[in-house]
């Protein structure tokens, strides 16, 4: 091999074979198909459609992609067919995709072996070849790729080009690569045809052209447990979403703004605004620090066509890379993020070549671990809503849902345009002129403006805020205690704390989790001891003490008696005991206004003995001697609690007013259900007052006594008196079972927490073994439905044959009676006397037997028209049987 050499160093040389290495990067075929759209949609082809089909030329099977963009002359397209050769930059907005100069290369020669481009930009028509045939059948040492240039029809390469490319090429002729250059629609275009498709051992393609007739698959294949099925590397453990093998459906997610029509087998692809065909929609913030603090925008929702198809959308200039990419608790064997679908757009990461996945740096982590939390954050914050809005019905991921917008594509501008809520049909080509808003019925308004500068979440996270405040109250003694609004129980007049276990205070509606169970418990007795000099020296009692301050002032030291509020330390066990004994569903009798005056200290119970904390209040003004330690625990406690406590008294305040807002609610319905016991009971009264007995006998009118008045009146007391008992034990079985409902979601939440890890593991292993159970049923399903559309088309199809051969028999059995009456008067005319026939009667003779022969065989499936001598008549006497045969089943 000769080297080539510049300034007499020698160059790299590249071998032929490196076609097909370059190729394997594509270890799923539609990453190679991407790549040929890529080339289309980027801004310096600017394409407003790409045709993608499947043809035959000269007995090969093809596949073609022909755009309607700028086109290329002959140097870009020498580009084109080289390597590395990148010159795409931002045009009108438009971000191009291509970056390694390789999309064409790697994509093509994955495909087939060989490929053709057709193009032209207004001026001049070219031709190029990329074949591994022509290299292998040539022998070459280096990779050759002959250009062939046309203008006005005159070509203007050499000899060699041309004939290279009609000698190795489907095209033998110069005529017949006319013939496609004009198959580009238009004054520019390009066409890429790749034949030498790539073959499995069993020698049938890699994709599947017949299961749709509009689509383009990858066949199923076989798995390990004998269903079929395709499933990505890395998706062996997942359901598989439909654009895994169905190229129709990867096209409509594709692109995150889709601006080219995508046209499939003559049928156009429905692209989708991904971000906006969610339900639940909010919008999240993430700001890494090797962004220099900028942010980016993270789109959060439910997946309104199949709760199992539920990840990450990951998308780099406007194009998908990763899709359905689970993080967070989605990765668990359980039901969290179920249906929760994420749309991100990564231009701060880098994409490998195939453009299938992001490049595994330190970026890449930090980015998929905040998408794992803010999912997390979207996840609790839906559900928390979701049971606090409908707390029976079905969990949040069963809900049946419906995108929040709707948008359409004009196919004249390629521009989205938002829909008001309720429009479901559209027609199959829509335009501008069709928007119900004035304000977007032209082609030429720009679309609606987003909010790119999105500064914070578009919700608010208030469940975060509650676990973390629930982290708060759960700390151990020595931190910092929260303090509770005391309400006032209806049978004492000892007030009684309320106890901090390791749930927040929350509305009876919120998560079993977070909530408190209010009830009416026995009160504890408070000690009030006169506080003195023995209380700081004498620690016979208390090993471990711990002051609370209300207040970060210290105390000015002086001798004097102070009131102190001591809250004893109470079992949480015993607890819990005391709220399932009581009502649950009944709140306490206290009022509002004098809960809310009250404070007092919430005890707990830790691990160390003998820790109790206490809580001084001042209700004067006077001194104490505290020594110089205490003094400083004391400061340094009511530091640490200066910031948090005034936040905890709101938040406690806020749900004591939840408390009595849902009180207020049950006494109101109380008073409803209460009227209409008595509307019940008047219109009771009314009917039998009105209810008189009349009877006519001899103009006269008898009445019901006086006696039998008061007897039905007491008989309808005692009616509504049944009545009303009823209502009474209706109300009370209510009760009841509101009350053993929230027993059994205690004990529930209980038992969740009381769990131990291996235990949670062994659920966690059942549930995904049934998880994968309801795949398999899911992927039989869906394998029963498309083999009943497979029958149903085929019932159609013969259907339509039906109706054709009824149409034909209709036809023929009205020729019949005319060749019988010519067959009839042909052989009565002479029926003794014998005729000789010259040559040419005998012939026609026996061409009208032949065609009665043939009619008679569609009539008598049995009669072997091959045995029938047409030379005497016996053709006449089967159609006489017939004709008798038709005049008797006529006449019956």
């Amino acid at each position: 091999m000769a080297a080539k050499t510049q300034g007499g160093i020698r160059l790299s040389a590249l071998c032929p074979k490196f076609l097909h290495t370059n190729s394997t990067s594509h270890t799923w075929p539609f990453s190679a198909v991407a790549e040929l759209i890529d080339n289309a949609y980027d801004p310096d082809v600017s394409a407003k459609q790409i045709w993608i089909d499947k043809t035959v030329i000269n007995d090969n099977i093809c596949l073609t992609f022909t755009d309607n963009g700028n086109g290329m002359n002959t140097e870009k397209l020498h580009k084109m067919l080289s390597f590395g050769f990148s010159e795409k930059s931002v045009m009108n907005g438009r971000v191009p995709v291509g970056l390694y100069g390789n999309g064409f290369k790697s994509g093509s020669m994955r495909l087939g072996k060989d490929a053709i481009v057709f193009t032209k930009n207004g001026e001049t028509m070219s031709v190029g070849l990329l074949s591994q045939t022509f290299l292998e059948v040539t022998k070459a040492e280096h990779v050759m790729v002959p250009i062939v240039t046309f203008n006005n029809q005159h070509i203007l390469s050499t000899i060699s080009d041309l004939k290279a490319i009609l000698t190795h090429s489907l095209f033998p002729t110069e005529e017949k690569l006319l013939a496609e250059l004009d198959a580009i629609m238009g004054k520019k275009g390009t066409r890429i045809i790749i034949w030498n498709l790539r073959r499995d051992k069993n020698e049938k393609t890699e994709f599947d052209f017949d299961k749709d007739k509009y689509d383009i698959r990858i066949p199923e294949d076989l798995d390990e447990t004998g269903k079929r099925g395709y499933k990505k590397q890395e998706r062996l453990d997942q359901i598989v979403p439909e654009s895994d093998y169905s190229l129709r459906a990867y096209c409509s997610i594709l692109y995150l703004k889709p601006r080219m029509q995508i046209i499939l087998r003559g049928q156009k692809v429905k692209t989708q605004l991904v971000s906006k065909s969610l339900a639940f929609i909010e919008r999240d913030i993430y700001r890494p620090k090797f962004l220099n603090a900028k942010t980016v925008r993270i789109t959060f929702g439910f997946n309104c066509r199949n709760k199992d198809h539920y990840g990450i959308m990951m998308y780099h200039k406007n194009r998908l890379i990763k899709a359905y990419e689970r993080v967070g608790c989605q990765l668990k064997a359980n039901n969290m993020g179920v249906g929760v679908v994420g749309i991100i757009e990564c231009n701060f990461l880098k994409p490998t070549h195939n453009k299938q996945d992001f490049d595994y740096t330190n970026e890449y982590r930090l980015t998929i671990a905040a998408l794992g939390e803010k999912l997390n954050d979207y996840w609790n914050e839906m559900k928390a809503k979701k049971n606090e809005e409908y707390p029976l019905a079905l969990p949040v991921e069963e809900i049946q849902k419906q995108p929040d917008q709707t948008w359409v594509q004009c196919d004249a501008c390629l521009k989205w345009r938002k829909l008001p809520d309720g429009i479901e049909h559209l027609p199959e080509k829509w335009y501008c002129s069709l928007n119900p808003d004035p304000q977007f019925r032209d082609c030429n308004v720009p679309e609606e403006p987003e909010d790119d500068d999105l500064i914070h979440p578009t919700y608010e996270k208030t469940y975060k805020k509650n676990k973390d405040f629930k982290t708060f109250s759960a700390v151990s003694g020595k931190e910092a205690v929260p303090r509770a609004l005391l309400p006032e129980t209806s049978n004492a007049s000892v007030k009684r704390p309320l106890l901090v276990s390791n749930r927040s205070v929350s509305s009876p509606h919120s998560d079993s989790d977070n909530r408190l169970t209010p009830g009416c418990v026995t009160p504890v007795s408070l000690k009030t001891p006169r506080l003195s000099e023995r209380t700081f020296s004498n620690h016979d009692d208390d090993d471990d003490v711990i002051i609370l301050e209300e207040s970060s002032t210290p105390k000015p030291s002086a001798d004097s008696d102070v009131p102190v509020v001591k809250t004893e330390c109470i079992n949480v066990d015993q607890e819990e005991k005391q709220i399932e004994n009581s009502d649950v569903g009944e709140p306490c009798s206290a009022t509002a206004s004098d809960s809310k005056s009250e404070q007092l200290t919430s005890a707990t119970q830790t691990d160390v003995p003998n820790l109790v904390v206490k809580k001084e209040e001042m209700e004067d003004e006077t001194e104490i001697p505290i020594p110089s330690a205490e003094v400083e625990i004391k400061q340094h406690n009511a530091n640490n609690l200066s910031e948090t406590s005034a936040d905890l008294g709101n938040e406690l305040r806020n749900q004591l007013q939840l408390v009595n807002k849902e009180k207020e609610m049950y006494q109101n319905k109380c008073e409803v259900l209460t009227k209409q016991v008595e509307t019940l009971e008047q219109r009771i009264l009314e009917m039998n007052n009105k209810y008189v007995k009349k009877e006519m006998c001899h103009q006269s009118t008898e009445t019901i006594s006086s006696f039998a008045e008061e007897n039905i009146h007491e008989r309808s007391l005692a009616e509504v008196s049944v009545l009303y008992e009823q209502a009474l034990e209706e109300i009370a079985k209510l009760k009841e079972q509101c009350s053993t409902l929230q027993n059994l979601k205690t004990e529930c939440s209980k038992c969740a927490d009381g769990e131990s890890k291996s235990e949670v593991d062994e659920i966690a292993v059942q549930l995904d073994d049934v998880f994968r159970q309801l795949d398999k049923c899911s992927i039989e399903r869906d394998s029963y439905k498309n083999e009943i559309e497979m029958l149903q088309v085929e019932k159609n199809k013969i259907a339509c044959q039906c109706e054709e051969l009824k149409g034909e028999i209709a036809q023929l059995k009205a020729s019949i009676p005319q060749a019988v009456a010519r067959a009839n008067d042909s052989t009565t005319s002479n029926v003794e006397e014998t005729v000789n026939f010259s040559d040419g009667e005998s012939l026609k003779l026996r061409s009208l037997r032949v065609n009665v022969g043939q009619l008679l065989a569609t009539i008598m499936p049995d009669l072997d028209l091959q045995q029938v001598n047409y030379d005497i008549d016996v053709v006449d006497e089967i159609l006489g049987q017939v004709v008798e045969q038709m005049h008797e089943i006529s006449s019956t």
